[in-house]
């Protein structure tokens, strides 16, 4: 189960994942091999009760993703909280971390300065493949890591890890 590997392993601490402050940044970001596996894993995750944001191609487009991840979601009491936690496909979240708003390069509209985790999930789908070595995947799921993960771990101000569940 993700949310049991979550809580006990390479998280430090529940109560900052409760409260998650970061826009465009969630704390834990999850990359699956399809919008399949996504919804199933988020089904693993109902537990922990928080915010989960979708990041795959078959749910909403680009744009409504790139405003979601910016805007949070409502709780009761009109508070704005903010996604801790998204769930999506290499594909997507590649577009994402490049995306640009009117026309200007903006920093992209996912990022992960604030990101403390990224978890590759490894499960083979029904053919033997998994993210990292499906031909449709592997290619997007490298330059997401070269072009977001890797530029967060030679800051110097923080590292994110890297966990393969």
């Amino acid at each position: 189960n993700l949310a049991a590997f979550i809580r006990s392993g390479p998280l430090p601490s529940n109560k900052r994942l409760k409260n998650w402050k970061h826009a465009k940044s969630p704390m834990i970001l999850i990359v699956t091999l399809s919008a399949r596996r996504s919804v199933e894993l988020m089904k693993q995750l109902s537990s922990l009760k928080l915010p989960c944001a979708k990041l795959f191609a078959k749910h909403k487009q680009l744009e409504q993703q790139a405003e979601m991840l910016d805007d949070g979601v409502s709780n009761s009491g009109n508070k704005k909280r903010l996604y801790s936690i998204a769930v999506g496909t290499p594909g997507r979240l590649l577009k994402l971390l490049r995306h640009e708003s009117d026309g200007e390069r903006d920093t992209g509209a996912l990022r992960l300065n604030h990101t403390e985790l990224v978890v590759i999930d490894t499960q083979l789908d029904s053919k033997g493949y998994n993210v990292c070595t499906l031909n449709d995947t592997s290619r997007d799921m490298m330059e997401f890591l070269r072009e977001g993960f890797v530029p967060q771990q030679k800051s110097k101000k923080r590292s994110c890890k890297l966990a393969l569940f």
